[in-house]
């Protein structure tokens, strides 16, 4: 299924028309955006009265509203409302957010297609989400996917904050070894280092260290 006709929910003038330039250059047919919950909810009504249906809902979570007593003032109250007048659209959500609760609310409990991280790589993740959805997969960023299934969410202790800080500075396990002994931090053996890089590892979902890196970095813990 090739998406024909997109609805984008966005309320920053120039993330809206990015997403709409960048879905335009992808060849979508039809691409409508909304720039609050509301107005969002009335186009998608206006496809389903008319028999013209949105394909796919790519939705912001944050609205700042311009209008006087928004009926829906957010993402996840529009994605929800979304999904109960028209069960069967795609829906990406694409937000600063990175909060594992509302991950876990929305793909596991509202059933989304796709959650994307804004960001560095946010606009490439998201081409990548629409391109699978297409495929009926499902989609979660780097990002979201370490969230969603970190242990011990957003908590890093000290040794682990230090630890991931050397190796972003490029220092090799060896030499975090050494570091660690001249300044009385332990555990500080070789064998000790890739034990909790290894676990580290395991507790973001990352498959290699130089992408945990990446992760603890994007959700700003170190």
């Amino acid at each position: 299924m090739k998406f024909k006709k997109v609805l984008v929910a966005e309320d920053t003038d120039s993330s809206n028309i990015g997403l709409v330039y960048k879905l335009k250059e992808i060849g979508i047919e039809t691409v409508e955006s909304s720039q609050s919950c509301d107005n969002a909810i009335l186009k998608l009504k206006k496809g389903i009265h008319e028999k013209r249906y949105f394909d796919l809902l790519i939705s912001d979570l944050s609205f700042v509203s311009n209008t006087p007593n928004p009926k829906i003032t957010t993402g996840e109250a529009l994605i929800e409302e979304v999904k109960r007048l028209q069960p069967t659209i795609k829906i990406i959500a694409f937000s600063v957010n990175n909060q594992q609760t509302v991950i876990k609310h929305l793909i596991n409990e509202i059933d989304i297609d796709s959650y994307v991280c804004k960001g560095l790589n946010g606009t490439k993740e998201l081409l990548k989400a629409i391109e699978l959805i297409q495929e009926d997969e499902k989609y979660l960023c780097p990002i979201s996917s370490a969230t969603l299934h970190q242990k011990n969410v957003f908590q890093l202790d000290d040794y682990e904050k230090q630890l991931l800080q050397l190796v972003a500075r490029g220092l090799k396990q060896d030499e975090i070894a050494v570091y660690f002994q001249s300044k009385g931090i332990s555990p500080n053996s070789r064998r000790s280092v890739e034990d909790r890089l290894s676990r580290l590892r395991d507790n973001f979902n990352a498959s290699t260290t130089s992408q945990l890196i990446y992760l603890a970095q994007s959700l700003d813990l170190i």
